[in-house]
């Protein structure tokens, strides 16, 4: 068997806490393995004979870079000694002098945790990232879309009561009683929730598509851009006049539903570039011949530090969400995990599995079941007795009553009113990453004149 020897680099945003930071545990402790347990096929597809193939052996000293992408380098700082010591607790418990202790030992010679700063409610800062890469790295072999954020103002706990003991799983599924406050801008201007979940990683894609080129042309193998998305997900906006998520009250959701659109455009732009040498219509967006795709991805339901953006004036409320939880999951909820590990299952088996074990709405063969959602979600009423037409699908983290963690998969239901909004948001987003990135130029250029000015004056 041959062994890999391409360095993989791999970004992860919002990698200091929460889900972000599961995704790093999970990535270093399953990359310690010569073959991965979550690198196995999960999902039943068939794909002509390439379900045959012989997957690869990495080399332990192949080289894994996760650059942790986080605004607040201090917090990074500690994440990144925590996640060191998580691995080296890990390796500790292998037996020594195995195969797998020797393996494990020689990645951990060779593993980095880079940190970068990233504020996703900057354009500017995300350029400046960009950049960055450009002069660390040579290729990105993973972009994880992580980092995510709301306008909670509070949560109502009557109404939550009330919800869980009438619909305890859809309480915890689809929660209705996160009140949000609305018209919140970013510093640039922007839709805050909106510019931190969704555009913001759209400009680092754009700023950093080049890298991701170079690692397929490099490997032979393409890129992937994973877009955490939420089983929270749902079409609360009016794609017509409110985009950025200004006017709506549920922008978190409504956020979490442009990533699946912007994602399935993406990619369907992607794979029409691979069969027909170029997208139809703005090929600068995706890659030309299928170098990188791009995927939609859920942690399920799991205990994050967002929660305490919720103000809940509870004393010990995170005991009282725990045991929520864990009803919620006996009762037979496979979407509620209990550690960010588990949280992270999906996101490391997209970014690892080969590519021809990765199901899409177009593989007939492949039974996509839809969920039952509650009375109060945009898809109740289109979920009763009426066909599944899927926009794309999503992966979530799931596990049984004992908390084995698994992939899952959802499909994520066209927008029969706006069938067309992910093309059209997509335009958008294009039309205003131009004006940024137009700014951004100029502003460099008058930064240089104004310094070759100062040079000048001096010499006199």
């Amino acid at each position: 068997m041959g062994k890999m020897t391409e360095e993989m680099v791999i970004v992860v945003t919002g990698a200091n806490g929460g889900v972000g930071f599961g995704i790093c545990h999970r990535l270093l402790v399953q990359l310690s393995y010569a073959h991965p347990p979550d690198a196995e096929p999960y999902f039943d597809v068939e794909r002509g004979t390439h379900h045959l193939l012989e997957i690869p052996e990495r080399s332990p000293d192949a080289g894994v870079t996760i650059v942790m992408a986080c605004r607040d380098l201090k917090r990074a700082k500690a994440a990144r000694q925590q996640l060191y010591s998580l691995l080296d607790q890990h390796i500790a418990k292998l037996r020594k002098g195995s195969d797998e202790h020797l393996y494990a030992t020689a990645f951990r010679k060779s593993v980095r945790l880079d940190m970068e700063r990233l504020d996703l409610s900057s354009v500017k800062s995300v350029l400046g990232f960009s950049k960055a890469m450009y002069q660390k790295y040579e290729h990105i072999s993973h972009l994880i879309f992580n980092a995510g954020t709301a306008t909670y103002s509070y949560f109502d706990v009557p109404g939550f009561v009330y919800d869980l003991l009438t619909h305890p799983i859809h309480a915890v599924e689809h929660p209705r009683r996160n009140i949000e406050v609305n018209g919140v801008l970013s510093g640039d201007g922007l839709g805050y929730t909106w510019q931190c979940n969704v555009f913001g990683h759209y400009v680092l894609y754009r700023s950093v598509q080049p890298l991701l080129l170079a690692h397929a042309r490099k490997t032979g193998s393409p890129a992937r851009v994973l877009w955490m998305s939420s089983l929270d997900s749902e079409p609360r906006f009016d794609p017509r006049d409110d985009w950025q998520l200004t006017k709506t009250s549920h922008s978190y959701s409504a956020s979490k539903f442009q990533i699946d659109l912007i994602s399935a455009e993406l990619e369907r732009r992607t794979v029409e570039a691979e069969e027909q040498g170029q997208s139809l219509s703005m090929p600068e967006v995706v890659a030309p011949h299928g170098e990188f795709h791009h995927y939609s991805v859920s942690p399920g339901i799991a205990a994050t530090n967002m929660s305490t953006l919720l103000n809940i004036p509870i004393p010990g409320w995170r005991y009282l969400m725990l045991a929520a939880f864990i009803i919620v999951r006996y009762l037979g909820s496979p979407h509620v995990l209990m550690s960010l590990y588990s949280a992270a299952v999906a996101t490391v088996h997209l970014a690892l599995v080969p590519l021809f074990a990765i199901p899409t709405v177009r593989d007939s063969a492949y039974h996509f079941a839809d969920k039952e959602y509650p009375t109060w979600h945009s898809y109740h009423d289109k979920s009763i007795g009426k066909p599944l037409r899927a926009l794309t699908l999503r992966f979530g983290s799931e596990n049984d009553r004992c908390g084995n963690d698994r992939p899952g998969v959802l499909p994520v239901r066209e927008w029969e009113e706006h069938p067309d909004a992910g093309e059209k948001l997509l335009a958008r987003f294009e039309r205003l990453y131009q004006t940024f990135l137009q700014a951004e130029r100029r502003s460099t250029i008058k930064c240089k004149e104004a310094n070759g000015h100062a040079m000048n004056g001096k010499a006199r």
